[in-house]
């Protein structure tokens, strides 16, 4: 998946499970007491000044924080702070205004956009149209870097129509547009430096100048990235006034440094740092609602794993609750299909979108008869199947292990393939490097809002990540006319219409929903629990508590 590949290759959770538990037996490893706690969205905006705070990036050191490029969950971590999207994304994973105070339909292919007029860069100059105008059509640009271009699918043009307005021209409606710009599709940055610091921008050398509550000051390769708070941000200058990011890939030396105080919080927590964190006294895990996912999907049209029948075997094989209890320790949900409800739950059609998604058949138990059946309809008994992970991503590992334990008893022969973060990341970009896996078992996550963000991508001819080629006329128009759709309740339906064919055709085999996992020590507070973390300016409200 181009945009979440790489933030899938550095996932760390050394959870030291037991390979029986992972296969569904009733001697697993027992449930952490966080499986207890309430999930919530966000924790009460911290009150009091803190000077400086350390905060980790379990994932490791970023390779840019340019907004466009950034995939992996340091990145994204980061660059919210730094460079703010148009709209804001809430822990509710619901939009409203930001640096735009207006985004929206003027008619059924004229979006406009109309712009805060006291939002200035880190230099205080003013950010104007221009600014806008250059950002977007930077993203957009086919022939760029941008993770994020397939935003502006069907847009005609970009154009200033004046000081503080732009309007984006389409050559049809497109119903997931405006949630696209509360994500890094939205991102502002100032054109001059960006002309000026081209390839370079966003990294160690290049720098960047954006708006957002926090600027880049300094980043020493192979340890952290300090930003200090800008005292100029539109919407009030944050109470923390400095904080280092320090890359911590290692999750026992995470759980070491947060448990000592070395470090004060951290998103994306490995499992076993979770758990043992649980008990702690010296801060609080939080879970939040996600639209983070654990999955695997074919990578071929051809061979064993583009056969549905065999996909619909596996996932039929699987005990999901035994792999979360495992796995997850109990830190993950029951998904039905690749798009997390949370993914559509502030939107206007949301009781529609539940109905749908409520109708599925959640394939929570194993149903090894029918299973067996599928496998012998096939006739790929007899075959190996070889599924790719990350080397380090030892959830990732985990959960294969139980698939591989479950093909296993339906007479399916699945061999592990370890790959190295470079290798496996090259799965996504590279068809080659996908000749000789049938699967793939990767983390992602949808960082805005929106049922057609995922399902285009794995269920049209055209999907990035729809390697298996699945061609079904029916899908293709129903999302289609999903998308190009002005009334939320036509998106819903014929959303829920296409997710009715295409679900039962295991795309991707989700094993589990994860939650979100935030660490923050006693007397920090204010960062959002949820997966709206991941796009937005989270450490706006963190501060201190009385």
């Amino acid at each position: 998946m181009r945009r979440t590949s790489s933030r899938l290759v550095a996932v760390a959770a050394a959870t030291a499970l037991g390979l029986t538990a992972c296969s569904g037996s009733d001697e697993g490893p027992e449930k952490s007491e966080l499986t207890e706690s309430e999930v919530v969205e966000s924790t009460e905006p911290g009150t009091e000044p803190v000077d400086s705070l350390v905060w980790g990036l379990p994932t490791g050191e970023p390779t840019s924080v340019d907004p466009i490029v950034a995939g992996a969950n340091s990145e994204m971590t980061m660059v919210g702070n730094l460079c703010e999207s148009l709209l804001n994304l809430n822990p509710d994973f619901s939009v409203s205004a930001g640096v735009a105070t207006s985004a929206e339909w003027a008619d059924d292919t004229t979006f406009v956009i109309d712009l805060r007029d006291d939002v200035t860069f880190w230099d205080g100059s003013a950010l104007t149209a221009d600014d806008v105008v250059y950002s977007l059509e930077r993203t957009a640009n086919p022939e760029g870097p941008s993770y994020y271009g397939g935003a502006f699918r069907y847009v005609t043009s970009i154009k200033k129509t004046g000081p503080l307005q732009v309007t984006v021209t389409f050559g049809q409606p497109d119903a997931q547009f405006r949630n696209a710009l509360a994500g890094p599709a939205g991102n502002v940055v100032q054109a001059a430096f960006a002309t000026e610091a081209a390839e370079a921008f966003g990294t160690a050398d290049g720098g960047l100048m954006c708006t957002g509550p926090f600027e880049l000051v300094e980043w020493t390769t192979g340890d952290s990235i300090e930003v200090k708070a800008y005292p100029g941000y539109w919407d009030g200058e944050p109470l923390v006034k400095q904080i280092t990011f320090r890359f911590v890939a290692d999750a026992a030396t995470l759980t070491t440094a947060l448990r000592s105080g070395e470090i004060d919080g951290a998103y994306n927590l490995p499992v076993s740092t979770a758990v043992a964190l649980g008990k702690s006294d010296s801060g609080t895990v939080y879970r939040g609602p996600s639209t983070e996912s654990l999955s695997f999907g074919p990578t071929s049209a051809e061979g064993p794993a583009a056969d549905p029948r065999v996909r619909e075997a596996l996932n039929l094989a699987i005990d999901k609750k035994a792999l979360i209890s495992s796995v997850l320790r109990g830190l993950g949900t029951i998904q039905k299909t690749f798009t997390a409800p949370l993914a559509w739950s502030g939107d206007p059609a949301v009781d529609i979108y539940q109905a749908g998604y409520d109708a599925l058949p959640a394939n929570d138990s194993p149903d090894l008869e029918r299973a067996k059946q599928l496998v012998e309809e096939a006739g790929v008994g007899d075959t190996t199947l070889v599924m790719a992970i990350p080397a380090g991503g030892s959830t990732e590992s985990q959960a294969a292990t139980a698939v591989q334990a479950a093909a296993k008893e339906i007479g399916i022969d699945l061999e592990l393939k370890t790959l190295q973060p470079t290798e496996f990341s090259e799965l996504f970009y590279n068809p080659e490097k996908r000749a000789d896996v049938d699967f793939v078992c990767t983390i992602g996550y949808q960082e805005v809002p929106g049922s057609l963000y995922y399902a285009p991508e794995f269920a049209t001819p055209t999907g990035l990540y729809n390697w298996s080629m699945y061609d079904v006329p029916e899908v293709t128009a129903l999302l289609e006319e999903a998308r190009a759709s002005t009334d939320p309740a036509v998106t819903a339906e014929k959303f829920v219409q296409a997710q009715e064919i295409f679900a039962p055709d295991n795309l991707q085999i989700t094993l589990a929903g994860v939650n979100t996992l935030l660490y923050l020590r006693d007397g920090l507070s204010g960062a959002p629990a949820s997966i709206a973390y991941i796009s937005s300016p989270w450490a706006l409200h963190l501060g201190g508590t009385a």
